[in-house]
């Protein structure tokens, strides 16, 4: 063969078909190892995170709330961040068993791991660069994408990172795109149809024996290129042009969907609603609550009218809060009181509604629930100790506990329900589960709920006073904690 010319495809095929027989087993139990360690290690953090947060009571509270808490978020993010180092790595270790003739398995696991971050790098640098050149030019986008696509093997083989793995499968590929394209597309469409198999199994099946050739194939067709091009080194006099145009484009996703904001204005709030209406459909359960029209069931409402205040008589013994009526999403979880009181070693919390709970439980379906209120405890009337109710001012802090009210639909011949407490421990910058109540004590009757906290719970005793707040869970306007009370306990 002569000089800086070419092989044929036969003698690709050839070679790669002589190391396919060869190392075909090492490539697949790379792949299937680095999975294996990959899977373990994310699902051991899950566990720990699991744990660490609280366990199954934690995780049985408001799915708004944990969305939103700074534990989940963080664990999330880490474990997000961790999926991706891992599937970076495993990506690597395939790429390293491809390109190296003299490392065993372990070996390869082991060396991989020094390309995780690099070819994240690299794989960041190229979809951009992709993405960039399709969304201006298009076809020279198109011509990029393959000029470029070597930068991986560059990596594992010549150690070459960023911009530079990138310039150097482009400097290689010059001048043989054409053949460089028809010998990839004969590997490139078997694999194709292969995954379009309708039968059960069968693609992947397929794919698992086709993949380490395909791998081997491609390595050899750039080894080819490499070697056609041996006499000079590419230049990266531009490699910041590059470098710029590669993260603009990775950017791009980003910059449309700031501009489509931009551009939909006023209809934004209207898909936002009806993206939350078939989330709230697609999970059986409001997670996103829906601000119902009662303009259109209430004519004489007139829209913007301030809710009203009923004043209703007190009950002996109780301190009482008296809520604003038509102040929420829902009206059949709209509460019209909430009084509190402290006998017979027990905090006595006492919800009444505008309508009775039957309403609620015949309108809802088997299996939901929604939070209906949330009350805020200082047990020990300190402002230095405890925390801040979840998304609140900063300035109403000093509570220790979160008792959260749910009401739960049963299933069964008549839909009914019943309501269920949950309490949290509230500290700096913490909110942690610590059960349930008891299911005896908490009542529904009528319109009312009734809800018995030990003092034990409290961690308090007869005589003491603690400070007591809450907030309707389903409030549409304001958003507001209720003002504090003092609570003696008798």
């Amino acid at each position: 063969m002569e000089k800086n010319q070419l092989k044929t495809v036969t003698e690709i095929f050839s070679e790669a078909w002589d190391l396919y027989k060869s190392k075909a087993v090492s490539i697949v139990l790379v792949a299937i190892i680095s999975l294996l360690v990959s899977a373990l290690v994310l699902v051991g953090g899950a566990t720990a995170a699991f744990f660490a947060l609280g366990g199954q009571p934690f995780f049985a509270g408001d799915l708004r709330e944990l969305l939103m808490n700074p534990k989940v978020l963080g664990a999330g993010v880490l474990l997000l961040l961790s999926s991706i180092l891992l599937a970076s790595w495993s990506q690597a270790a395939v790429l390293t068993a491809t390109v190296r003739q003299d490392s065993s398995i372990p070996g390869v696991l082991i060396k991989s791991w020094k390309y995780a971050f690099p070819l994240l790098w690299i794989t960041s640098l190229y979809v951009g660069i992709i993405t960039a050149g399709i969304t201006f030019f298009v076809l020279p986008g198109l011509i990029l994408a393959l000029s470029l696509s070597f930068c991986f093997f560059s990596m594992a083989d010549e150690n070459r990172t960023g911009i530079d793995a990138l310039l150097a499968s482009r400097f290689y590929v010059r001048g043989h795109w054409w053949n460089t394209l028809f010998k990839l597309l004969l590997v490139w469409i078997p694999a194709l149809f292969i995954n379009l198999i309708p039968f059960p199994f069968v693609p992947q099946i397929l794919t698992l024996f086709f993949t380490p050739f395909l791998m081997l194939y491609t390595a050899r067709v750039y080894s080819d290129l490499k070697e056609c091009a041996e006499e000079s080194e590419p230049s990266l006099g531009l490699g910041w042009l590059w470098v710029l145009f590669g993260v603009f484009g990775f950017l791009l996703p980003l910059l449309t969907v700031i501009g489509s904001i931009v551009a939909l204005g006023p209809q934004l709030p209207e898909i936002i609603k009806q993206v939350q209406t078939n989330a709230n459909q697609a999970l059986g359960r409001e997670l996103f609550p829906q601000i119902l029209d009662d303009s259109r069931k209430n004519p004489d409402k007139k829209p913007g009218k301030p809710p009203l205040v009923r004043q209703l008589p007190s009950i002996n013994g109780f301190l009482v809060w008296r809520d604003p009526i038509g102040d929420t999403h829902n009206p059949l979880l709209d509460i019209k009181e909430v009084s509190a009181k402290g006998e017979q070693d027990n905090l006595i919390l006492a919800i009444t509604m505008i309508r009775p709970f039957s309403d609620y439980f015949l309108s809802a379906k088997p299996g939901n629930f929604d939070s209906l209120v949330s009350f805020y405890l200082d047990t020990d009337t300190n402002r230095a100790t405890g925390g801040t109710p979840f998304k609140q001012d900063q300035r109403r802090n000093g509570y220790d506990l979160d008792v959260q009210v749910q009401l739960v639909v049963q299933q069964g011949k008549n839909t009914s329900g019943r309501a269920e407490a949950s309490l949290y421990q509230l500290s700096t910058n913490e909110r942690r589960s610590i059960g349930t109540l008891d299911k005896n004590a908490v009542t529904v009757s009528g319109d009312t709920v009734t809800i018995r906290v030990p003092y034990t719970q409290l961690k308090a005793a007869s005589g003491d006073i603690i400070r007591v707040c809450y907030q309707e869970a389903a409030q549409e306007k304001g958003r507001s904690l209720a003002k504090d009370k003092l609570v003696p306990l008798k």
